[in-house]
């Protein structure tokens, strides 16, 4: 029997929210908010309008040893169909600008309507920032307004590597939208690992380290949320996932502004993200 929206509240303590008919993100309090802002990960009901089951099924074809989607060729680092050094997540990546090319036309869409639902979490949060809406397309590295940089991820764990299913770390972008289909996700609360159960009907919505560096003078800063996957064991099912990340633009620069529009500090995305790869690093 699936959990109802105040069930799920009730038993995992993290907030849960809802899309309006108007694109604004809503909370049932304002301490569902906050809890939301300094936990850096809430759920968010699904809309009525996005075929999440279609994306599923499209997930599970690329487990085909003879998917032509394997053959997708790699685009730098990031993107293509790529297996993790020490861990179990195997996934196909693509970007925003490439989903077109390899994505069915259904896929593309489901991409695009995850852009709309980023959009409007960042707006948001960039609201309750209280930093002037005249900087938000600036601070946020074009993003909240529609450009910026866009993942849509399919990722499947390989039963067949011992190795933890994702270790322990933070997203480096915005946000980070997951489906969740299996236990397995934790995060960090108070210092210990914490199981994340699946809510069915639910998308689960994490903070990460850029949208922290850009709200970190503003009137209200959001944290960036720590979490990993347990190694999985199971072959039957095989744990699927969804991942999308909303970035800013990666040749850009990020700004900091506080509530007056006054420019706090800035970096450049390459110089936050490989300072933040490098602490992780140091980290293991």
């Amino acid at each position: 029997m699936a959990l109802s929206s105040q069930e799920g509240a009730l038993k995992t303590g993290l907030p849960i929210a809802s899309i309006s008919d108007e694109r604004r993100l809503l909370f049932p309090t304002p301490e569902d908010l906050d809890r939301a802002w300094n936990l850096g990960i809430f759920y968010l009901k699904l809309p009525r309008n996005i075929d999440l089951d279609g994306a599923r099924r499209f997930g599970h074809r690329l487990i085909a040893p003879d998917s032509p989607y394997r053959q997708i060729p790699k685009y730098g680092e990031l993107e293509g169909f790529i297996a993790l050094e020490n861990n179990q997540q195997t996934k196909l990546a693509l970007s925003r600008q490439h989903w077109g090319q390899h994505y069915p036309l259904e896929i593309a869409k489901f991409g695009r309507q995850l852009d709309e639902i980023g959009i409007t979490i960042l707006r948001e949060v960039l609201r309750q920032s209280g930093i002037p809406e005249t900087f938000w397309e600036r601070a946020s590295g074009g993003y909240s307004a529609g450009a910026g940089t866009a993942f849509l991820n399919f990722v499947h764990y390989d039963t067949r590597n011992p190795d933890q299913g994702l270790r322990p770390h933070t997203d480096y972008g915005l946000i980070t939208i997951l489906d969740i289909t299996a236990p397995g996700l934790q995060i960090r609360v108070n210092g210990k690992f914490q199981d994340v159960p699946v809510l069915p009907g639910h998308l689960a919505i994490h903070f990460g380290e850029a949208l922290n560096f850009i709200t970190t003078h503003s009137d209200r800063t959001v944290g960036a949320i720590e979490h990993q996957v347990l190694s999985q064991k199971s072959t039957n099912p095989i744990r699927h996932g969804i991942v999308y990340f909303a970035n800013p633009d990666l040749g850009g620069v990020l700004w900091q502004f506080d509530a007056k529009g006054e420019i706090k500090g800035n970096s450049s995305v390459a110089d936050l993200f490989a300072l933040l790869e490098k602490n992780l690093t140091e980290q293991r």
